[in-house]
C-alpha cells in the first residue's frame, strides 16, 4: 500500500512512501489526475516508478502546483500483480519562505542610518546634506553626489551545509505545524568603499564608517552574522575618473546563515514494533 504522500516545500515534487506486502519482488507506482486506474498497465497513467524496490520514491515529472494527483501502487509477487487496494492523493505546492537576512542590505541600511547621525553631529559636512550609501560601485562624479559609500558584494561562498541541522533546527510554530529549515552557513565578503573629493574629508569618512560598523555589532549578531571583521586602506584615483577621487577601501567579512524555511507535516501517529528478544 501507499502509506503516505508528501508534497515537498520546493514545489512541483511529491514524495511517495510505500509499505510493500510480504512476498513483493518489486513494484510499480502510477499517477493520474483522477482516481480511475485500470490496472498496472494503465495507458492513461504516468509511471512514477517501475521495477523499483525502494520504499520511498520521488515524483517530479511534469507536476503542476495546486493540482490534485492520485497515486496507486501495484506489487509484483513473481507471478501476478497485487493491487495496493487504495489510492492516495497529493497536491504539490511551493511552501518555502526565504527568512534569512541579506548581509549586504543590512550593512547598507545600518551605514545609511549611521551616516545620517554623523551628518547631524557635523562629524561629516557634505554640501548636499547627506552621504549616499549605494549597493553598486560608485560611478562618475557627474552622476553621483560625493562623499558617498558603496557596499558591494565581492563573494558569497556557501561554506557549510549545516544550517538546518545545527543552527536552526526544526521547531513547532505554535499553530499545530512544524517548520523545517534548509540552507548553508556562508562566508560573506563585502567591499565597503567610501569616496570623497577631498583627502581630509576622506579621513572623517573613514572614521565615521569605522564607528558605525563598530556600534552595530549587536545588530549584526542578532541577524546571525558572526566572526565579523573589517579592514580599511586608502587609495586614490586620478586618471579613471573625471576628477581626483580619494577612497577609503574597506573589506567586511563574516559568516552568515543563508536558509529557507517551510512547514512540514507533524507526525501524529507512531507505530512501534517489539524487537526480537536477544538469545
Amino acid at each position: 500500500m501507499i502509506s503516505l504522500t508528501q508534497p515537498l516545500p520546493a514545489g512541483n515534487a511529491v514524495r511517495v512512501y510505500l509499505t510493500p506486502p510480504t512476498g513483493a519482488a518489486w513494484w510499480r507506482v502510477l499517477r493520474r489526475t483522477a482516481d480511475a486506474f485500470t490496472g498496472p498497465t494503465d495507458a492513461g497513467a504516468v509511471v512514477v516508478a517501475d521495477q523499483c524496490d525502494d520504499n520511498v520514491v520521488l515524483d517530479t515529472t511534469a507536476l503542476e502546483n495546486g493540482t490534485t494527483y492520485y497515486y496507486r501502487a501495484y506489487y509484483w509477487t513473481g507471478s501476478t500483480w497485487q493491487d495496493s487496494g487504495a489510492s492516495k492523493t497529493a497536491v504539490p505546492d511551493a511552501t518555502y519562505q526565504g527568512d534569512d537576512v541579506d548581509p549586504q542590505t543590512l550593512i547598507r541600511d545600518r551605514l545609511a542610518l549611521g551616516m545620517a547621525v554623523e551628518v547631524q553631529r557635523q562629524a561629516l559636512k557634505p554640501a548636499s546634506g547627506k552621504v549616499p550609501v549605494i549597493t553598486a560601485p560608485f560611478s562618475l562624479p557627474d552622476s553621483i553626489t560625493f562623499p558617498c559609500i558603496s557596499v558591494h558584494l565581492e563573494e558569497d561562498t556557501r561554506a557549510d551545509r549545516s544550517v538546518g541541522e545545527i543552527h536552526f533546527p526544526g521547531e513547532a510554530d505554535g499553530m499545530g505545524a512544524w517548520r523545517d529549515t534548509e540552507g548553508f552557513l556562508s562566508q560573506i565578503t563585502l567591499a565597503v568603499v567610501g569616496v570623497s573629493l577631498n583627502p581630509d574629508e576622506r579621513i572623517a569618512l573613514r572614521q565615521a564608517i569605522q564607528r558605525v560598523l563598530a556600534i552595530n555589532a549587536p545588530v549584526f549578531d542578532a541577524a546571525g552574522l558572526v566572526l565579523c571583521q573589517f579592514s580599511q586602506k586608502d587609495s586614490e584615483q586620478f586618471q579613471e575618473q573625471g576628477a581626483p577621487l580619494y577612497l577609503t577601501e574597506g573589506t567586511f567579512t563574516c559568516l552568515a546563515p543563508s536558509y529557507v524555511t517551510a512547514p512540514v507535516p507533524v507526525i501524529t501517529t507512531v507505530i512501534t514494533t517489539n524487537p526480537e528478544p536477544s538469545p
